[in-house]
């Protein structure tokens, strides 16, 4: 059995079936048993703290129905002495700095994961799978060894249900141009408690990002702004002219996902989410464009990749 220690919205919660899928397809069809019970202590399914696998083509999972986490109740003697071991580290490293403690995650991985550990924390850039009768998954899992299977994720993460009636048109012009995807992340990120770390993307990041575009010349270019606040991308990006597309943010968050996915190209911001829509994208010649640092407190993520035009926000 592969448990897994599920948490976020929809693009964490897509990391984590990602990283147990790598796993399954490399140890064998082991079953997936997904906790969410990080999600549903939140009880706040208004801002989206809900299951989001469930409305894609995934494999076959089960819910985890005991209290408390993974890590606690599934490990055996000896995946507790490692946990435990772990977690002194963990401790020690405390007041470093985000950097240093991801630049040391990656400390006894392998004998971790030979015992069928697989904390994924920030930082850890490679897994060695192992056939055990427990496997725990636990972290944010945001690893970019998922490329590893990008062509099987591509046909799972992908709506169940049919592309909804009013988008059918907008579908067509997103297939049918150069599309550029530009995914703007407001919400959370621009709150007092998290602007400091997160309010990376301002207005000139996406001018800037869209200018590059221009600049390329691209026959046919139409630009599709999504967000979770559209009126302020109105408001504050002032793009103007009949190729710029503002999409409603009213529709579910698989149908989405499901229209940045067509796109052929990206202006990404700092959001898993956003990574998401150009990961699934299957167009072989896209250009991705992102801002050079995804956070402000000086940790670099490795979900940059090297072919990425990077621009400051």
């Amino acid at each position: 059995m592969i448990y897994v220690e599920m948490d976020g919205r929809c693009g964490n919660q897509l990391f984590h079936y990602a990283v147990a899928r790598y796993l399954q397809k490399l140890v064998g069809d082991e079953e997936l048993c997904i906790n969410f019970n990080k999600i549903w202590d939140k009880n706040d399914v208004a801002n989206g703290w809900v299951d989001y696998l469930k409305d894609f083509n995934t494999v076959p999972y089960q819910y985890y129905k005991r209290p408390g986490t993974i890590l606690k109740n599934e490990s055996n003697i000896i995946q507790k002495f490692l946990i435990a071991t772990k977690s002194m580290q963990l401790m020690i490293d405390r007041n470093k700095s985000r950097q240093e403690q991801a630049d040391r995650a990656g400390y006894a991985q392998k004998l971790l994961n030979f015992f069928g550990i697989y904390w994924v924390r920030e930082g850890v850039k490679k897994i060695w799978p192992y056939k055990r009768h427990n496997i725990l998954v636990s972290g944010v899992c945001e690893s970019s060894f998922i490329y590893d299977i990008q062509d099987i994720l591509q046909e799972e993460i992908t709506p169940r249900k049919s592309i909804l009636p009013e988008n059918v048109d907008l579908i067509k012009k997103i297939d049918c141009s150069n599309a550029v995807c530009i995914s703007v992340r407001r919400g959370d990120f621009f709150t007092n408690k998290n602007q400091a770390s997160y309010g990376v993307c301002g207005p000139n990041y996406y001018i800037k990002a869209k200018k590059y575009f221009d600049d390329k010349n691209i026959d046919n270019t139409l630009y599709f702004c999504f967000s979770d606040d559209i009126e302020w991308c109105k408001n504050n990006l002032k793009f103007t002219g009949e190729n710029v597309i503002f999409v409603p943010q009213s529709m579910p968050v698989y149908e989405t996902l499901r229209l940045m996915a067509h796109c052929k190209h990206f202006i990404l911001s700092n959001s898993t989410f956003s990574w998401w829509g150009q990961f699934l994208s299957k167009y072989n010649d896209k250009i991705v464009v992102s801002p050079k640092r995804w956070n402000n407190d000086g940790y670099k993520t490795q979900l940059i990749q090297k072919d990425w035009v990077l621009i400051d926000g």
